[in-house]
């Protein structure tokens, strides 16, 4: 059959035809869904409360559900938490006058509420793949530390194939100080998983913050099949840091590091903002250890092998590039392999794409080698003694780095030198070694030999030991001590917190004031605990402590034997007269109130493998913010409080490490015979000034009708988020007058007044302490606020500079029943505030009450004009 058609006919059905194609190929609904998502309304207020207290059930049901046990679906349980508690904390957003986040949060509450009502009930059918967001996921796990919940973030691959080994970049966030959340949305790339844990916000990844990152990534690791030998370390800022910090000390679990404008070395704060000032009676030593010990670039060596790219901006001046540039010449005189990119005129951010996109591919291109056949290792403390098939087990002095190195000089004959060490362990993986064939070790020249087959599996580890008889030989074949400073139990103080603990309250004083004294200071350390990791930690009274609590926790006892009936359950054990010991022929009163101790020790048999940290005081004085007075040697944040000694004691004239009366690390097998002991000098302790405990619980106390100097009275808050108020002197101990009151900004007190005094007055002042120097950063850019509130309205302000570092502020309070002294951070880095100080504040009971100035409210603008 033949179809004669015209040219017109033809045209005509091209174009139909040519139409319904067009038809076909377009989507009918997608544009209008498209349009529907993008304006989909938030659901109202009423209904966001309603989803609100359904979430908040979700979050409850959760938590409880978590606790039952490690399976799958208690992990699940500890997912669906942190899902409905990010929900609830966006619901704050409501009603706060900002349309934009308002909306967001609507939307975010309503999806969340249907995603977890579903995920819910599968968790609880057992399903391992419950729904989760799109995109990056919050997730959280249980820490055994504080029996907190700790988030991360994760997002997938999208051709992610459970059946295919996948890489992993672990993504640091930024300081954020310590909001909860940080990391989530984790980054997102093609091909690869990307973590990003919340690391306790502001922890720079050290102690708490690296124990997170390590238990996040084990997290991913059992819910994804990701290639061990393909786990790479990136960051910005703090997450650059966070990539120094784990690189150095656990570079056998990682491929290679990507850290960009990571702090690595105190010589760089030194240099460019005056930290760690030297001063006559310094105890440099002690000091440079310390710090030392801080600095990942003081371990570059152990990235022998762990390829490292690194970025800088040359115009960095919140995390100067000479932390990179001292990595990177450390590493390039190694003749390891680092990658170097600084880019000019860049701040601390800013830096092109093709930079971290060239950094991100070089980075992910190298794989893990489990098993180098060389080593080299240094390390300041056994939790960070592990390299590859090489494991430190005891150090041979305290306050010293320990070294291992190890290189074959053919099959089976390694030459081993040590720094430092008395006990290591190492496996025979048998990619280095011949089982069937004798192995020669060669330790600091001295001939091991372990005959064929004596290995007992490529993952055992083997033990040598030294000692002075019998040289390094097999650990089974020598005496071990009974008692030794190993792995968890090696101390100092602050160690004590890395392990789960609680804290255990003393009631067992005759004095009643000395057993409230104690449990203030439990109560501050619980606050300070969760203003930091936004939970409290565990806490109970001495007389409701259980012997089994003993061997699953670290104790915090406050209160020594005398006031605590578990420090007296172990008061045999403690060497606490064996410590004062060294003190008793140098003229002291020993029996003075204002004398106390800190003193860590192993538990003993009563609770093996498990610490005991006591404070102790003779009085309710020494008792006052023991906590926070000791450990602010440094000025980073991230080292605020931190015990860095085995025992200390202490006066009221005791502050730094130079006026400390004693600090002391025992010896490496917790005894007192190859201690270190640091005394404090007796020019700066003579120099400084004595911590005043107020004599006058309430104004009930104070004499009627009289000037009342605060630094009299006992302040009913304290919130500082840096050590302690100091009383009668600088924040850092430094006589600047007997009724001062020393802070580090931010910080504020509260005074119970029961509407007794007519006014207040003081004069407020910037301190700079003898330790710092005060750079041009802080100079130009730093500036304080001093305001005085009187029942939450604000009667007297005023913001200082190094241009104006004093003011007088001076304020009517009639009838006021509390006072709030508040001191903030008004401008530059407030990381970088020192001292401040409000000189002698009075409290004027009446009009007619002489002072050094007309008594008038005062009120200093941030324009800097008066007001009367």
């Amino acid at each position: 059959m033949q179809i004669n058609l015209s040219r017109l006919e033809i045209g005509i059905y091209a174009l139909v035809f040519l139409l319904l194609l067009g038809l076909c190929l377009v989507p009918r609904s997608g544009a209008d869904k498209g349009a529907k998502a993008k304006t989909r309304p938030p659901c109202s207020r009423k209904q966001a409360a309603l989803y609100i207290r359904d979430l908040q059930e979700i979050a409850r049901r959760e938590e409880l559900r978590q606790w039952m046990d490690d399976s799958l679906a208690s992990r699940q349980a500890a997912w669906l938490l942190a899902k409905a508690n990010y929900a609830l904390a966006s619901s704050k957003r409501i009603g706060g006058g900002d349309l934009k986040k308002e909306v967001a949060a609507l939307l975010l509450i309503e999806d969340s509420w249907k995603m977890l009502i579903r995920a819910a009930a599968q968790s609880r059918l057992g399903r391992p793949d419950i729904e989760e967001e799109k995109g990056a996921r919050l997730r959280a796990f249980l820490s055994e530390i504080d029996q907190s919940f700790q988030t991360y973030s994760i997002s997938l691959p999208a051709a992610y194939d459970p059946d295919v080994k996948w890489p992993l970049l672990v993504s640091m966030h930024g300081h954020g100080w310590y909001a909860p959340f940080q990391g989530h949305p984790a980054p997102s790339y093609r091909g690869v998983f990307c973590l990003s844990p919340q690391g306790r916000g502001a922890t720079d990844y050290k102690d708490i913050g690296e124990l997170d990152v390590l238990q996040a990534i084990a997290e991913v690791q059992k819910d994804f099949n990701i290639d061990p030998n393909r786990i790479y370390l990136s960051g910005s800022s703090m997450g650059g840091t966070g990539s120094f910090h784990l690189g150095v000390h656990y570079a056998d679990r990682f491929a290679a590091i990507f850290p960009i404008v990571g702090n690595a070395d105190n010589r760089a704060w030194e240099q460019r903002w005056g930290w760690n000032n030297h001063f006559p009676g310094r105890n440099t030593e002690l000091r440079g250890f310390l710090q030392e010990s801080h600095n990942a670039r003081a371990y570059a060596k152990n990235l022998f092998n762990l390829p490292a790219y690194v970025v800088a901006g040359s115009a960095d001046t919140v995390v100067p590039p000479e932390h990179s540039r001292f990595v990177v010449q450390e590493l390039r005189q190694a003749g390891y392999n680092v990658e170097y990119r600084e880019y000019p005129g860049v701040g601390h951010g800013g830096f092109p794409a093709e930079a971290l996109s060239a950094g991100m591919a070089w980075t992910c291109s190298w794989q893990r080698n489990p098993f180098p056949d060389k080593i080299f290792w240094r390390c300041a403390q056994l939790k960070h003694g592990k390299a590859y098939w090489m494991r430190m087990e005891q150090f041979s002095r305290p306050l010293e780095f320990a070294q291992f190195e190890a290189e074959f000089v053919k099959k089976n004959r390694i030459k081993i030198k040590t720094q430092n060490l008395s006990c290591f362990s190492l496996q025979f993986p048998k990619c280095l070694f011949d089982h069937t064939k004798p192995i020669f070790l060669y330790i600091n020249d001295e001939l091991l030999l372990m005959p064929p087959n004596y290995h007992r599996g490529e993952n055992a580890w083997h033990r040598l030991r030294h000692d002075h008889i019998h040289g390094w030989d097999w650990e089974s074949s020598l005496p071990v001590p009974e008692l030794f400073k190993g792995r968890n139990l090696e101390g100092p103080m602050q160690e004590i917190l890395l392990s789960p603990f609680m804290l255990v309250v003393g009631s067992n004083s005759p004095n009643p004031a000395m057993n409230q004294a104690w449990l203030e200071e439990a109560r501050y350390f619980q606050r300070e605990w969760k203003r930091r990791n936004n939970v409290t930690c565990p806490m109970v009274m001495d007389k409701d402590f259980k012997p089994e609590m003993m061997g699953k926790r670290n104790l915090l006892l406050f209160g020594g034997p005398d006031d605590n009936s578990v420090s007296a359950l172990f008061a045999d054990n403690l060497p606490i007269a064996e410590i004062f010991a060294p003190l008793r022929h140098r003229g002291l009163d020993l029996a003075a109130p204002d004398i106390g101790y800190q003193l860590l020790y192993p538990a003993g048999a009563l609770a093996p493998n498990r610490m005991l940290c006591v404070l102790g005081a003779n009085a309710p004085e020494a008792a006052w913010q023991q906590w926070g007075r000791f450990g602010n040697w440094f000025n980073w944040g991230v080292y605020d409080s931190k015990k860095y000694y085995d025992f200390a004691i202490f006066d009221a004239h005791s502050s730094s490490p130079e006026t400390m009366l004693l600090n002391g690390w025992f010896d490496c097998h917790w005894s007192l015979a190859d201690a270190v002991l640091h005394f404090g000098d007796p020019t700066l302790r003579a120099d400084s000034a004595a911590f005043k405990y107020p004599r006058y619980a309430s104004v009930d106390e104070a004499v009627p009708a009289a000037v009342l100097y605060l630094a009299e009275l006992k302040p009913g808050a304290i919130d500082q988020m840096r050590g302690a108020l100091f009383v009668g002197g600088s924040f850092y101990g430094e006589n600047t007058g007997e009724y001062d009151l020393g802070m580090r900004a931010p910080a504020c007190m509260e005074y119970d007044l029961q509407g007794r005094y007519y006014g207040f007055t003081s004069e407020a002042e910037l301190h700079n302490p003898y330790e710092t120097k005060l750079g041009n950063l802080r100079r130009k850019g730093e500036k304080v606020r001093f305001s005085v509130f009187a029942d939450g309205k604000k009667v007297a302000e005023s913001i200082l500079d190094w241009e104006k570092p004093k003011a007088r502020l001076t304020a009517v309070l009639p009838g006021a029943k509390k006072l709030r002294l508040e001191c903030m951070p008004a401008g530059g880095p407030s990381w970088l505030h020192a001292g401040a100080v409000w000189k002698a504040p009075q409290l004027l009971p009446s009009k007619d009450t002489p002072t050094t100035e007309p008594l008038c409210r005062i009120l200093e603008t941030e324009s800097g004009k008066l007001q009367e």
